[in-house]
């Protein structure tokens, strides 16, 4: 889980709130007509719209461009899905629950009002250290104390913040009350960072980096087999690993660079044992490489995905 306030989205997340403003105040106004209330008993109830309908064609645009530089530069992910505006007033809430289909890793962007007047509204996300909670707290058998805070970490919807979570881990909303007015909401981007696969940029091109990239794959198909034999019994991470490999004009690697994990186990310990084993495996392959020589350096952005 990440949060931040990008440099690049926080005036674009500004721009959107004025246009999600001049709409709104505007109460003859055809846009306002779009929204979807969305209830599930027991699950979700907001409203919700498509962005893309929503927000100008050049306001938008900007969204999908700043989202995607943020995706290929942090995450290895070069592409979004269509992303949703949704508003919280008096009663929205969404239970917990995990988005298994959709890609690596989940975006909340708030519009939030600088002022909020709302209660709740947070994000809930399970603290991936309750696969190990009997691991971590032994204490607590014997009847130590226990709260919610141990479990979940709630996360404000702050004006400009941006929210990056694995949408595997149980997750949600919590109940907003305080206010009716969409103005005065819990007002969100949200959607999925998606395809996770290796791009270059710089001097080389991807045809001339393509052999030593198979080279690679075929030994890590091989490497993680002895991995999940020397786990003994025990189940390898799934998720997605990303990382950034810096080359030379000469062709030689100077630097490897681990950008995000959303690796997960039974065991946190052991996803991180897996971790650092993943990138001594990139170091160590990707050091010995020679690519080809070229007039500047080239970034290699290699994600790794595994499945159960």
């Amino acid at each position: 889980m990440s949060t931040m306030t990008s440099l690049e989205l926080k005036p674009i997340a500004k721009r959107l709130r004025r246009e999600f403003e001049s709409i709104m105040r505007d109460h003859q106004s055809p846009d306002r007509f779009q929204w979807d209330w969305w209830h599930l008993p027991g699950r979700y109830t907001h409203l919700r719209t498509p962005a893309a309908k929503f927000f100008s064609n050049d306001s938008y645009a900007d969204l999908v461009a700043g989202l995607e530089k943020f995706g290929r530069e942090t995450l290895g992910c070069p592409s979004i899905s269509p992303v949703w505006l949704s508003c919280y007033v008096n009663g929205c809430e969404q239970r917990l629950h995990a988005d298994r289909p959709h890609g690596p890793w989940a975006f909340v962007l708030a519009l939030t009002p600088a002022k909020r007047v709302f209660q709740g509204g947070e994000t809930l996300i399970l603290k991936p250290e309750t696969l190990s909670f009997w691991e971590r707290n032994r204490l607590n058998v014997a009847g130590g104390a226990f709260e919610e805070s141990e479990i979940v970490d709630r996360i404000a919807s702050m004006s400009g913040r941006l929210l990056v979570f694995d949408p595997r881990i149980p997750h949600g909303v919590s109940p907003v009350s305080g206010t009716v007015d969409p103005l005065q909401g819990r007002l969100v981007i949200h959607g999925w960072f998606t395809q996770p696969s290796p791009f270059v940029e710089g001097s080389l091109k991807p045809l001339a980096v393509e052999p030593l990239l198979k080279r690679f794959d075929e030994r890590l198909g091989d490497a993680y087999e002895e991995l999940a034999s020397a786990l003994a019994g025990a189940r390898p991470s799934t998720g997605t690993i990303a990382f950034r490999i810096r080359i030379s004009p000469s062709g030689k690697v100077t630097g490897v660079k681990k950008l995000a994990s959303s690796l997960r186990s039974s065991s946190v310990k052991q996803t991180r044992s897996e971790e650092k084993w993943l990138t001594r495996l990139v170091e160590n392959e990707f050091g010995g490489m020679k690519f080809r020589s070229a007039k500047n350096s080239t970034q290699l952005t290699l994600p790794l995905s595994f499945e159960s």
